[in-house]
C-alpha cells in the first residue's frame, strides 16, 4: 500500500511540475521572459509560488528543464553500472541510455537562446554543471573508495566530466543545434579520456 501511495504522490508531483513548465514556456514565448512573474505562472496552474519553487529553484530553471531531466536520469543510470567499470565507460553507457527526443531538446535549446541573454544562460549552466559534477564525483568515490587520495581525485574527476558533458551540450546549442548532440557529447568525453589530445579525436 505504501508503494502505491508513493507512486501516486510522485505522479502528482510530476504532473504539477510539467504543468508549471508548460504554462511558463507559453507565457515566456508570448510576452518575453522578463515580463512574466513566478506568481503569474503559479496562478495559471492554480498553485502557490512556494509550490513553484519546490519544483524550480529559479525562474531560469524552467528553461533548463532538459538538463535537469538528464541529471535525474544520469544519477539513476550510473547507479546501475558495475563498480569495476571505468568512469568513462560508465558515463558513456549511462548517457547512451537516456531516452532523448532530440527534436524536443532542439526546440527547447532554440527557445532558450531567444528568451534570455547568453550571459544569463552561462550563469545558470554553471549551477547545472556543479550538480552534474556532484553526481560524477559520488560515482567516482564509490568506484575508488579504497584509494588514499579519493577525496581529491573524485573532485577533479567530477568537475572534468561535468565540464565535458555539459560543455558539449552547450556547444551544440551555440552551433544552432544542427549537429548530432549524442556524437558531440561522446566526442567531448573521448577528448577528455585521451588526455585532451586533439589528434586522438577526429
Amino acid at each position: 500500500m505504501q508503494g502505491g501511495v508513493t507512486n501516486r504522490h510522485e505522479l502528482r508531483r510530476r504532473a504539477t511540475r510539467d504543468a508549471l513548465r508548460e504554462a511558463a514556456m507559453a507565457k515566456f514565448t508570448e510576452r518575453g521572459f522578463d515580463r512574466v512573474s513566478v506568481a503569474e505562472i503559479a496562478a495559471e496552474v492554480g498553485v502557490t509560488e512556494r509550490t513553484f519553487y519546490r519544483h524550480f529553484p529559479t525562474k531560469e530553471a524552467v528553461l533548463f528543464h532538459d538538463y535537469h531531466q538528464r541529471l535525474e536520469w544520469l544519477t539513476a543510470a550510473l547507479a546501475l553500472r558495475p563498480t569495476t567499470e571505468s568512469i568513462f565507460d560508465s558515463v558513456a553507457a549511462a548517457l547512451r541510455s537516456f531516452p532523448e527526443d532530440v527534436e524536443v531538446v532542439r526546440q527547447i535549446a532554440l527557445l532558450r537562446s531567444s528568451l534570455i541573454s547568453s550571459q544569463r544562460a552561462a550563469d545558470h549552466l554553471r549551477v547545472i554543471e556543479a550538480a552534474f559534477s556532484a553526481v560524477f564525483e559520488e560515482h567516482f568515490r564509490k568506484r575508488y573508495s579504497d584509494h588514499p587520495d579519493v577525496d581529491l581525485l573524485a573532485v577533479v574527476a567530477g568537475n572534468a566530466m561535468a565540464g565535458a558533458t555539459v560543455g558539449a551540450v552547450d556547444a551544440w546549442g551555440q552551433r544552432g543545434c544542427v549537429d548530432d548532440i549524442e556524437e558531440m557529447v561522446e566526442k567531448a568525453v573521448a577528448f577528455l579520456r585521451a588526455g585532451l589530445d586533439v589528434d586522438a579525436v577526429s
